[in-house]
């Protein structure tokens, strides 16, 4: 495949025309600066590619917008289900058939085998999830196994995307540059007669603005049904997939609590019916319940797991149906539960998470979930048997996950911005007790505090506002278990007034060395220097804490890990069904992904890709392909 020829430079533009003087003023003033005006949003057939950086959680802009938008999805989320609306269209039930082909010459027969890809939680960084678009398109990839043996896997002819396909929040704009466009780019020379189709279940990222990207961009016709070289086919944001072999694969619409609406499950009830005795089923859910499940019955409290268990042994069940492999994200590593003593010892169950698709790494060693519970329920109601889970693989590794939880001791450094935070409160507090006892100064450290507690007695208003700074370490330390969310954020606040008191003390006893008196340049002086070590002190003990509450007491994993902000460890699935029902898993690891990007050249005709690695970037095997064989019955 030859490159298409540069573009042509373009005309110059008439400045008298595109600027009149009716525009507004910030319109003539970007022009004026050389820029042609303000895109709406960025095409992704332009010759300069955007690359979004990964998401600073913890930039407080960030922080605040975050917290108000989930805030606020929640709350109206709960009120307005669009899923119901989404029922309330055409009433036939969407099954895409995927088992069979339709060839001009010969007519309708059987497909003779399928690939399939799986990957989730995508839309982060530009780096992690344009190198798995990269290696998504390429018509043929090939990796190495644990045993050293080289598979050849090709390009798959369908995609499934698990979750959360875009960071922080979703908005068309979000989408375009951080899911569109890495994959348009990815993909943008691939021959025609080769595109696969792709579907998408939303996350709670993807529900944050109530679904309205989401079903623009995969549920309709709008802007085309185009995602790079994948074509959209869904109608609604839960779908059905009928596949070779006597497999079929669900998506799964849990929205943000977990929940299935009635018309979703009337929907999977009417699949149901097309199913016959004997088949399996693939069910994609957007959080993996069965370890969260595991998580809350360790600390003594129950999580409703009620919807996936009607959909297994209500729906499916006594249609002869067997879920046979549960997929999710939303933690984003691999793990892989397997089935103990299986009625199918061909074909184990399979809980598998993989949510490695370009988002932040999280980590492995956070919990133990190294044998979870599934409890079944008879079709009468009744509790049924206690099924047992291993985990047999998890990437990567619990021993690398510790290490790399050690690089929150340079948390100020990766996220400079967050020091702000502490820096304004340090501060603030400074000010209360430096007025309340007339600015006057301490000479020792024993003096401070006498004059700290008189502040107190002297101003409630202060204890108004310690008691708020503490609400707000509680509120941060979200956690079910209610002793370690007040120890936990006790401890925390603790060890910040600790270090306020010693440096705002220390800063007052400098500034009094270097400037003596009173006067606005002293008093300039100690308010920078107690921000600024506010701004260093505060985000080196907001590292220890998060570092201490994840590798001491399995806590904070989200956060701690969200601000290392790793780019690599990626992975996703390349699922192969053959005729005969064989289903082979290979789960693929990308170690490192690349900084660097190349425009394609002539000698890339190969790939179909507009940039390549200028490192680099190899997909390897997790572990051994997992193969699960047709059963007995």
């Amino acid at each position: 495949m030859s490159r298409p020829a540069q573009r042509a430079s373009e005309p110059p533009h008439d400045r008298s025309i595109e600027a009149p003087e009716t525009l507004p003023i910030a319109r003539r003033l970007a022009q004026a600066a050389g820029a042609r005006g303000f895109p709406l949003r960025w095409n992704g057939k332009q010759d300069q590619t955007p690359r979004m950086p990964m998401v600073g959680w913890f930039d407080p802009g960030q922080l605040i917008r975050t917290g108000f938008r989930s805030a606020v999805s929640i709350i109206v989320g709960e009120q307005s289900d669009r899923r119901v609306i989404q029922a309330l269209g055409p009433r036939h039930v969407d099954v895409h058939d995927y088992s069979t082909i339709d060839d001009p010459l010969i007519g309708p027969h059987l497909r003779d085998g399928l690939w399939l890809d799986y990957l989730a939680d995508t839309g982060d960084g530009f780096n992690p999830t344009y190198a798995c678009a990269w290696l998504l398109s390429q018509p043929r990839l090939e990796v190495a196994g644990t045993d050293g043996q080289s598979h050849q896997l090709p390009r798959a002819a369908l995609l499934v995307l698990g979750g959360d396909q875009v960071y922080p929040a979703p908005s068309r704009e979000a989408y375009q540059s951080r899911l569109v466009v890495p994959f348009e780019t990815a993909s943008r020379w691939t021959d025609p007669a080769h595109t696969a189709d792709v579907f998408a279940v939303p996350g709670n990222h993807d529900w944050y603005d109530g679904l309205s990207a989401f079903l623009r961009l995969f549920c309709s016709d709008v802007g085309g049904r185009q995602l790079g070289a994948w074509q959209t086919r869904q109608t609604r944001s839960y779908f059905t997939l009928k596949l070779p072999g006597g497999w079929w694969l669900i998506g799964a619409d849990s929205q943000l609590q977990a929940d299935l609406d009635v018309p979703q499950i009337a929907y999977f009830e009417s699949v149901a019916q097309r199913m016959s005795p004997g088949e399996r089923l693939i069910i994609c859910l957007s959080t993996p319940v069965w370890v969260h499940a595991h998580k809350y019955r360790q600390m003594g409290e129950v999580m409703d797991e009620t919807d996936l268990i009607y959909l297994r042994d209500h729906v499916f069940a006594p249609r002869g149906v067997t879920v046979s492999v549960h997929l999710s994200g939303d933690l984003h590593h691999y793990r892989r539960h397997e089935e103990l003593d299986p009625d199918e010892p061909l074909a184990p169950v399979q809980k598998i998470t993989a949510g490695g698709g370009g988002a932040f790494l999280h980590p492995t060693h956070d919990e133990d979930v190294s044998l979870i519970e599934d409890h079944e329920e008879r079709h009468d109601g009744s509790a049924g048997r206690t099924r047992h889970f291993a985990l047999k693989s998890c990437y990567p590794s619990m021993r690398q996950s510790w290490w790399m939880s050690f690089g929150n001791l340079a948390f100020g450094v990766i996220n400079p911005r967050f020091g702000i935070v502490p820096a304004l409160i340090y501060l603030m507090t400074a000010w209360l007790v430096s007025a309340a006892v007339g600015y006057r100064q301490a000479d020792n450290p024993l003096q401070a505090l006498r004059l700290t507690i008189a502040a107190f007695a002297n101003e409630p208003g202060l204890t108004l506002w310690v008691i708020a700074v503490v609400a707000a370490f509680v509120g941060f330390n979200a956690t079910r278990s209610v002793w370690h969310r007040w120890a936990g954020a006790i401890a925390h606040a603790a060890a910040h007034w600790v270090a306020m008191f010693y440096i705002g003390w220390g800063a007052r006893l400098l500034v009094e060395q270097w400037l003596p008196g009173e006067g606005p340049f002293s008093l300039l002086l100690s308010a920078g220097l107690i921000f600024a070590g506010g701004w260093v002190v505060g985000s080196v003990i907001m590292g220890l804490y998060l570092l201490i509450s994840l590798n001491v007491f399995g806590r904070h994993s989200e956060e701690a890990f969200s601000a290392l902000r790793i780019q690599d460890y990626k992975n996703f699935l390349r699922i192969h069904i053959a005729s005969d029902g064989t289903l082979t898993i290979y789960p693929l690891a990308v170690d490192r992904v690349p900084r660097r990007w190349r425009d394609a050249t002539d000698q890339d005709a190969n790939s179909p890709s507009a940039l390549m690695p200028a490192e680099p970037l190899q997909a390897r095997l997790i572990e051994s392909p997992i193969v699960l064989r047709p059963g007995q019955t």
